[in-house]
């Protein structure tokens, strides 16, 4: 099931995050002074501010929390996180076409995000293109909706 995201989703949302963030080790190389400055930025007063002023969605499974997308208005993806061990199982498609669908009912033309190595594989089979890579060897990638 997808719903919208609450408040009091996130620690649930958090410690999923969290643990997606340690399960990538073709991003970070296990590098543990790299995760732990991404994961102390990533925190519930900055996740709270994002999910204010962005779209959030959730997809529960047996009553967890299996995966978080956080869109903003221009149809940019800030955050999509799928819980380690339910990858592979569809819950990133169905919420990326969750998305896809309240984007293009605000008339929103394309959907951008910076990919890491790991997830750049499951943004092009959901037909993403590059856009470019960036100074951090980040991908850009865009999807035009129709």
């Amino acid at each position: 099931m997808i719903r919208e995201a609450k408040i009091e989703d996130i620690p649930a949302i958090l410690k999923m995050v969290h643990e997606s963030i340690r399960s990538c080790v073709q991003d970070h190389n296990r590098n543990e002074s790299e995760i732990q400055i991404w994961l102390e930025k990533f925190n519930q007063s900055n996740l709270m501010l994002l999910m204010l002023y962005n779209d959030s969605w959730v997809y529960i499974e047996q009553n967890h929390i299996a995966g978080f997308l956080l869109v903003n208005d221009a149809g940019k993806i800030l955050l999509n996180y799928i819980a380690p061990e339910m990858q592979q199982q569809g819950i990133g498609t169905a919420l990326l076409v969750n998305i896809c669908e309240k984007l293009k009912d605000k008339n929103v033309q394309q959907m951008t995000l910076r990919s890491t190595h790991t997830a750049l594989p499951f943004y092009q089979k959901q037909g993403f293109e590059l856009a470019q890579k960036d100074e951090a060897d980040q991908v850009n990638l865009i999807k035009y909706l129709a």
